[in-house]
């Protein structure tokens, strides 16, 4: 998919969403949410905490901001294991991506302007290099599990988080709200697996395995 198309894609979900934001909750997951997703790399978060200062300083919003560390590309949600896997395909999982991780050397998206879906504010990912996208296509040929089938292939549309929760949509209308951006690099060279929730049922990202891009 041309620059051009991505940005009209962004575009027509700006247009359908923006008047949606705050109409939906996040919920927290009632179980182990397995995750296939690429780091927001160290350079980017000083960039990145300070577009989440400027965006909730804009009016006050219930729900969670996510730090910078924590930011992320989704490439995958495998979903839930013993509703969409069993335990010993968690290992076939790693298999799998150890090998396909090893099909794609290191390569460069870029981030773009702030959006929104109804429960989620984001910062918009382009692919030109169809890198990301082919990425994706191969992980969800090779691993047959999906939380979210809806979401995949034509439908991919990568984005980083930036706020989960209850919106507001006064956030738009605030005269010192900014949704253009100037476009910014970012370096893809790994990518992680893991799972959110830890055994005190909280809420909470953990890292099982990182994979390294062909060097």
């Amino acid at each position: 998919m041309k620059l051009e198309d991505q940005q009209q894609r962004f575009e027509k979900n700006w247009e359908k969403q923006r008047p949606l934001f705050g109409t939906k909750s996040w919920a927290k997951d009632p179980n182990f949410l397995f995750f296939i997703e690429i780091p927001l790399p160290l350079e980017l978060r000083t960039e990145m905490e300070q577009i989440s200062q400027e965006l909730a300083a804009c009016v006050k919003q219930k729900g969670l901001w996510v730090s910078p560390a924590k930011m992320r590309i989704t490439v995958a949600l495998p979903g839930r294991m013993g509703v969409h896997f069993q335990g010993n395909e968690e290992g076939f999982m790693k298999k799998k991506l150890e090998a396909l991780t090893q099909e794609f050397p290191p390569f460069e998206l870029s981030l773009g302007d702030v959006n929104c879906f109804p429960e989620v504010l984001f910062r918009e990912v382009y692919d030109e290099g169809r890198h990301l996208l082919r990425l994706h296509q191969r992980i969800s040929e090779e691993i047959p599990f999906a939380q979210n089938p809806e979401f995949q292939h034509e439908h991919f549309l990568p984005h980083i988080s930036l706020f989960y929760g209850e919106g507001n949509p006064a956030l738009f209308d605030h005269p010192a709200f900014a949704r253009k951006r100037k476009p910014t690099k970012m370096k893809v060279d790994r990518l992680f697996f893991g799972k959110a929730r830890d055994d005190k049922e909280e809420y909470e990202k953990h890292i099982l395995e990182e994979f390294k891009f062909l060097s």
